[in-house]
């Protein structure tokens, strides 16, 4: 089986001896940085403004620029102010109700009623009414005053072209909406603070026109309140005028039937009349009784017949009866019952005591009927008294109702005639409106600051939420907070990367700011030298396409030249090929025939399987072909130590360029090949949340697996220094001034 251990006892693995595991480089076990030690979050704030700072400038221009048009293509607008006053209400409600609670509910009515649509509409209808002339109406006692008869004309044509343009296109519908919206729009209602004053206000371009508009408009509420209450009262004297005749009549009826009665009845003591109530009651008292005891009589003189036809015995008969002679003889007919004498006493006796109960029941009988009669008597009288009392008291009451309700329709009718004479609306105009000589709206100078500030804030709102939700990463200190590994440098950005380019930047220019970087990123994850080994492997990987890690993987393989030590690079990436293509043509010997399949299959020897590039001094082996399947043929190898320290034994440095996380596992299997691992970021591209997933499932699982290094690649040098993030970006720059 290709990649067993049968499959691989071709190799001489008895020559080599493992190596000891070197100490990682301390760089790569340090402390993450805090990105609140760099920036403060002011620094942030400033530093995000700054670099959208001419974005922000643009904002405020413009927001100066809408501000000053829309206040220029505004005319400058009038309010002129009319104000009425509210009459006190009068007192018709309980006295639980406050005086300032009902002047309240007074004010709140009229600015309800004002506001209300069918005034605004009554208010439309007075200003457009036409005179006998055939003019719009303008002759309100306000607009007098500033208004020449010589000028009439011109000012209803500009108050009706205006306030509401006059549309002759339109149906006459569409046209009063048109008026009751703009007239809705610029008036003004409301009450001066706590007082009885309200103002009524009108704004316009024109201030004769707002001036007008703001009388007419109190004046037709005035008149209307003034009309309704007139009709009102006229309605309500009308019916109490009808109202006097009949209430009239009936007092009239109800006094003569009052002296009738008394002069048919007489006068009725009501002493009389309680006493007899009392003495019937008495009676009521008495009567029951004399039944109760009737009751008991002859329940005791039935029972005793009963017992004497049921042979019930003398004792028993003597018990009922309640005689202590019986009782006495009974008691001596026991010791002698042969005694004839004995028991003829004791029979006479028995009908003696029946003979008595039947006497008492007879009395009470007797009395029973003497109190009915009586009673009978007394109720007799009671009711005659009774029904000559209510009768009087009857008709008094009627008497004096009809006589309070007379004459308080007299009065009602006195105080209407005066009302009607004389209407009052309940409110009055204490103060006219005039002609505004000052304009309402401000001048378009003022406008123009604060349109700039609101512009300026949008501006800064939008660069901050761009700011906060973009997730990408463009300093180490950010970099190494947001994915918890530390950073080990950057890779400035360079146009139409190429194998040649790469070769003069790296090799050719030593001191170019790109050899330096990689320079410096090579010797940040290069590890510490340990007893018995001196290669190192070095794993370069990314979450994605297009972050840079074929460049950064040859840019530190050509870094590693320069340190006087064989470097070998093995393409495990099959699908970026376009830079390693471009080296292979460019500095290859040959085209390669064998892959890094091959060698670990053991088809072929190291020699064999990788291409010599003399002129960078770099060794390569190819990718496995597509039938080599990459991950499988990782998880078949057992010992991937032992590979690593083949290739150890002949290279000082090898350069595993190993496919994206996004594309599979093959990146965390090749973990176990490695000293150490760099991951590449793309600066201001990669975002957190995929680099974060991919890295920890590269996430050493032991105290001796191999680091992870963040390395920024295309990094902005310009951009970068922008955001002053203190870290190997602003140094590579200042050191190339």
């Amino acid at each position: 089986m290709e990649g067993s251990i049968a499959g691989r006892a071709k190799l001489p693995r008895v020559a080599e001896m493992r190596a000891e595991v070197r100490e990682p480089n301390p760089r790569m076990r340090r402390p993450l940085r805090d990105v609140a030690e760099a920036q403060t979050q002011l620094g942030q704030l400033l530093i995000a403004l700054t670099t959208r700072k001419w974005f922000l400038l643009a904002m405020i221009v413009l927001g100066g620029a809408v501000a000053g048009l829309a206040g220029f293509a505004r005319p400058a607008l009038y309010e002129a102010t009319t104000q009425i006053i509210v009459d006190s209400p009068t007192r018709s409600t309980p006295q639980s109700v406050g005086g300032q609670d009902m002047l309240d509910t007074s004010i709140d009515n009229h600015l309800t009623m004002l506001t209300s649509q069918a005034h605004m509409r009554r208010v439309v209808e007075v200003i457009y009414k036409p005179t006998p002339g055939g003019q719009a109406n303008t002759q309100g006692s306000a607009a007098q005053s500033f208004v020449s008869p010589t000028k009439s004309k011109s000012f209803a044509s500009a108050l009706l072209a205006g306030i509401w343009p006059d549309h002759t296109d339109v149906s006459p519908e569409a046209r009063e909406a048109a008026r009751l919206k703009a007239l809705s729009r610029y008036v003004r209602v409301g009450q001066e603070l706590r007082s009885r004053v309200i103002t009524i206000g009108f704004t316009d371009p024109d201030p004769a026109r707002a001036a007008f508009v703001a009388n007419t408009f109190a004046q037709v509420y005035v008149q209307d309140l003034t009309r309704t209450a007139q009709a009102s009262d006229k309605l309500e004297l009308e019916s109490v005028v009808a109202a006097l005749p009949g209430v009239q009549s009936d007092l009239a009826q109800a006094a003569d039937r009052l002296e009738k009665y008394r002069l048919s009845h007489g006068t009725v003591d009501p002493g009389a009349v309680d006493n007899a109530v009392r003495e019937t009651a008495d009676l009521s008292q008495q009567l029951s009784m004399s039944r109760a005891d009737l009751s008991s009589a002859e329940a005791r003189v039935q029972q005793i017949q009963e017992l004497q036809r049921s042979g019930a015995t003398n004792a028993t008969l003597a018990g009922i009866i309640g005689s202590p002679t019986l009782s006495d003889l009974i008691a001596r007919q026991g010791g002698d019952s042969a005694n004839a004498d004995l028991n003829v006493a004791v029979k006479r006796e028995i009908e003696q005591g029946l003979e008595r109960i039947r006497s008492e029941a007879n009395i009470y009988r007797a009395q029973i009927s003497t109190l009915e009669a009586r009673k009978k008597v007394l109720d007799a009288v009671v009711a005659d008294t009774a029904g000559r009392l209510s009768g009087l008291r009857a008709l008094e009451p009627a008497v004096s109702i009809l006589t309070q309700r007379y004459n308080d329709l007299l009065n009602r009718q006195q105080d209407l005639t005066n009302r009607v004479a004389v209407p009052s609306a309940g409110v009055s105009i204490v103060s006219a409106a005039w002609p505004p000589t000052n304009p309402k709206s401000l001048s378009p100078i003022f406008l123009i600051p604060p349109g700039m500030v609101v512009f300026g804030l949008v501006g800064g709102v939008l660069i901050l939420l761009q700011s906060r939700m973009n997730r990408t990463m463009r300093g180490e200190a950010e970099t190494e907070a947001a994915l918890g590994f530390p950073s080990v440098g950057l890779l400035p950005k360079i146009s139409g990367a190429s194998a040649k380019r790469l070769q003069i930047l790296t090799l050719g220019q030593k001191n170019s700011v790109y050899g330096r970087s990689a320079l410096s990123l090579l010797i940040n994850v290069a590890p510490e030298p340990a007893p018995g080994r001196s290669s190192q492997i070095v794993l370069i990987t990314s979450s994605d396409k297009g972050d840079g890690k074929t460049e950064l993987a040859w840019s530190l393989a050509l870094s590693a030249t320069r340190l006087c030590g064989k470097v070998l690079f093995i393409d495990l990436d099959p699908h970026d090929k376009h830079l390693t293509h471009d080296f292979v043509r460019e500095f290859g010997t040959s085209k390669p025939h064998r892959s890094f399949a091959d060698y670990v299959k053991g088809r072929c020897e190291l020699d064999e399987a990788v291409v010599g590039m003399p002129g960078i001094g770099i060794d390569f082996m190819a990718a496995p072909i597509v039938s080599d399947d990459l991950l499988k043929l990782l998880v078949e190898v057992d010992s991937p130590r032992y590979f690593a320290d083949k290739l150890g034994a002949v290279y000082n440095l090898v350069i595993l360029n190993a496919p994206p996380g996004l594309d599979g596992p093959e990146s965390r299997l090749l973990t176990n090949w490695a000293d150490s691992i760099v991951f590449a970021v793309r600066w201001a591209r990669t975002r957190r949340s995929v680099a974060r997933s991919i890295l920890e499932s590269l996430q050493p699982d032991g105290p001796r697996s191999a680091p992870i290094g963040i390395a920024l690649t295309g990094v902005n040098l310009k951009q970068h220094a922008k955001y002053h993030f203190g870290d190997s970006g602003d140094l590579l720059l200042a050191g190339n001034r």
